[in-house]
Order: C-alpha cells, then sequence, then structure tokens
C-alpha cells in the first residue's frame, strides 16, 4: 500500500475514533440532562407536595384557633377563665422550663396544678426522665385561646414558643400546639394533648 494511502486510512480511523467518543459522549451528556431534568422534576414535585400539606395542616391549626375566642388578656375575662389562664401558664412554665437536674423540684410545682392520671403520666413513679437526658429548656412565649365554659369544663389552646438544647450544644427554638382541658371545679389540668410541632410560629398567628 502507498504510503499516501496508509496516512488517509489513519486519518480516516483517527475521524472515525474521534466522532464515536463525540457521538458517545453526546449521548451522554443528554443521558445525564435526561437523569437531572427528571430528578428536578421530582424534587419540584416533592416541594409542591410538602408545601400543600403544609398548607392544609397550617389552615387545620388556624380553623382549631378560630373555634375558641382570643382572651389573650384579662379584659371581660371571667373568674374561672382567669384561673384557667393562671394554672395553664404556671404548668407550661415548669414543663418547659427546666434544667437536667431539676427533675424533683419541676415534680412538686406540677403535682397541684394536674389530676393524678396526668400528673403520673408527665412524672411517673421512681422515673427521672429528666435528669437522664441532659436537656435544659426555657419557656419564650405561651398564649393561651379559650373556649366558652362547658358544664364544669373549660376547653383550651396553648401555642408555646421555647428553645432547647442538649449538653453543650446551643439553644434551638420550637414552636408547638397543645390543646388542654381544665376541670372549673377542682381548678386542675385534666387534659394536655400535644397537636404538633412541625411549623414555624408566623405560621399560626
Amino acid at each position: 500500500m502507498k504510503r499516501w494511502q496508509i496516512v488517509l486510512t489513519a486519518v480516516a480511523g483517527v475521524a472515525l475514533v474521534v466522532s464515536l467518543i463525540g457521538n458517545y459522549a453526546q449521548q451522554r451528556s443528554k443521558n445525564e440532562l435526561r437523569t437531572e431534568l427528571k430528578d428536578s422534576q421530582s424534587k419540584q414535585k416533592q416541594t409542591a407536595q410538602n408545601l400543600k400539606a403544609k398548607t392544609t395542616k397550617n389552615q387545620v391549626l388556624a380553623d382549631q384557633i378560630d373555634t375558641f375566642k382570643s382572651t389573650q388578656n384579662n379584659k371581660d375575662k371571667s373568674t374561672v377563665e382567669l384561673d384557667f389562664n393562671n394554672t395553664a401558664n404556671e404548668f407550661l412554665k415548669y414543663m418547659f422550663t427546666f434544667e437536667p437536674d431539676s427533675y424533683k423540684t419541676r415534680k412538686e410545682h406540677v403535682k397541684g396544678l394536674v389530676t393524678d392520671d396526668l400528673f403520673k403520666q408527665y412524672f411517673p413513679s421512681n422515673q427521672n426522665f429528666g435528669d437522664s437526658n441532659n436537656v435544659s429548656s426555657k419557656l419564650d412565649q405561651a398564649k393561651i385561646y379559650t373556649r366558652a365554659k362547658q358544664d364544669q369544663n373549660i376547653d383550651g389552646l396553648a401555642v408555646i414558643t421555647f428553645e432547647s438544647k442538649t449538653g453543650s450544644n446551643d439553644f434551638k427554638k420550637q414552636t408547638v400546639l397543645y390543646q388542654l382541658s381544665y376541670d372549673t371545679t377542682a381548678k386542675q389540668l385534666t387534659k394536655v394533648k400535644s397537636l404538633g410541632d412541625s411549623f414555624e410560629a408566623s405560621d399560626i398567628q
């Protein structure tokens, strides 16, 4: 084979290899773009679903609050409402403000504020949960929403903002919502139920 034919064949071979490499790279790039687009669409869909779920939950919380009359100050409140507010605020203060070694002190303060069953729920006999997990907490604010008295009971919602930390970590702020029930005769809380904490304070103002 003549020299020019050899060179021509070599050049053609190189061109073919370059073309194949180029096609492969282009196809791979297209596949990567398709994968990225698919991932992006999936993330957008998930974000939209999360936003919808959060919006729905916040609306539910707002509707629950709307069923209660917003009486956060003492104006026009009855004596039983004031008793409920005072008891609820005292209870929340000790439940959300504590140090790792304050379990016994909190237990003594809370005892008269709740029924025996509720007390045993939060402070089981011979168990010091609060002393074992090295958690500190401080209550920032508790807003109480009350509903009109029914028989001898008053129901309420508490929007609670507090900060907590474990050990030497930084304090982290949280907002939680609790449903409360109060016996106006015994002057004790009969029910304290958490309604969740996956929202910001601004979501339920």
